[in-house]
């Protein structure tokens, strides 16, 4: 008989009072229940601290002072006994099969489970886009590898999208990350494992105001993101899968990893628009940042309707004059602030 694999979920919290008891029902709600449930608290002034030790024995609570999310993951991992990690972020969800199709997918010599997520606003409705999309398939096991191999990188998603074998962390923690530990863990994981890729949505990922994706450094709320910042830590993540590689033995290829990555050519053209360009950027032309963009999109395994999407983007922003770029800019990050807003008032006019 195979002994099923231990399953550990970590759900890290900070100040997310309506949030945190959703992603813990949904956890618990588990058509395979992970064979732990840890919650860590990182010092809210919330009743977060109380909603989290309403659940009693049916979840591990560690309550500690505000450390920051590197503190937090690591801190997790550390207490976690599993051989498959889950991390979920206190304002994402999960759908009840999860885990289960998670344990299923492991396997000998797997590094990482990955899976698509929904896209929802800050009151849980649909915003009709996934992340990252896997939806287009063409990324089997082999595929993804050789993917790597030949570029560096690969298409992965948000934290709650990941679930790691012990057998890799255990390699590698702990890290210091220059923002947070999934970027690091899923940077490196290739080396270390094979990556699955369940291509259909097995959770939920919010986007609201107050998310850390939506904060700038000082820890102020950006709806347009600082692009020179998340370019200069994309860079520190490719510094330490050149030093894991180098420790391994593994032989990367040549070139600018960025350029191989379709949000990073975006951001790098917005940069400009904006005249907001990391230090390392201003020689780069935009005929050649559109020519890497419009590859990695060839290269992306989108569905028709979204790489004609992508190719539009790119091309509008790239050819419009900076003004019109910028206001483009605006609208695209801006949008889900201004649905929800509006939905907000539909339904309020309806109620009247």
């Amino acid at each position: 008989m195979t002994l099923r694999p231990t399953i550990s979920v970590i759900i890290t919290n900070y100040n997310y009072e309506e949030y945190v008891g959703h992603a813990i029902e949904s956890v618990l709600s588990q058509t395979r229940l992970p064979d732990e449930i840890i919650v860590i608290d990182d010092g809210s002034t919330d009743s977060s601290p109380d909603i989290i030790r309403s659940y009693g024995d049916r979840v591990r609570a560690v309550l500690q002072s505000n450390e920051g999310i590197r503190s937090v993951t690591s801190t997790g991992y550390a207490i976690s006994t599993g051989q498959i990690v889950m991390y979920l972020d206190a304002d994402d969800l999960l759908y009840p099969a999860a885990v289960e199709r998670v344990e299923k997918a492991f396997g000998p010599g797997i590094a990482k489970v990955q899976f698509d997520l929904d896209v929802i606003d800050g009151n849980g409705r649909r915003l009709g886009r996934r992340m990252p999309d896997f939806s287009g398939g063409g990324l089997s096991e082999t595929e993804l590898a050789r993917e790597f191999s030949q570029t560096g990188t690969y298409r992965w998603p948000v934290t709650s999208g990941n679930a790691y074998s012990r057998n890799f962390l255990s390699q590698v923690m702990p890290v210091d990350p220059p923002v947070s530990l999934d970027g690091v863990l899923n940077t490196i994981s290739p080396l270390y494992g094979g990556i699955i890729t369940i291509s259909d949505p097995q959770g939920q990922y919010r986007v609201h105001q107050r998310n850390n994706s939506r904060k700038n450094t000082g820890g102020t709320i950006a709806f347009i993101p600082n692009f020179a910042s998340r370019i200069g830590y994309r860079k520190q993540e490719f510094n330490v899968l050149r030093e894991h590689a180098a420790r391994l033995g593994r032989v990367l290829p040549n070139g600018d990893f960025l350029d191989n990555e379709l949000v990073f050519v975006n951001y790098r053209i917005m940069a400009r628009k904006l005249s907001l360009e990391d230090g390392g950027d201003h020689n780069r032309s935009l005929l050649d940042l559109w020519i890497k963009g419009m590859i990695a999109i060839g290269r992306g395994h989108f569905r028709p309707g979204a790489t004609l999407k992508h190719a539009i983007w790119i091309c509008s922003v790239t050819l419009l004059p900076a003004p019109l770029a910028q206001r483009l800019i605006a609208i695209r990050f801006l949008r889900t602030h201004w649905f929800s807003n509006l939905r907000s008032l539909l339904v309020r006019s309806t109620r009247l």
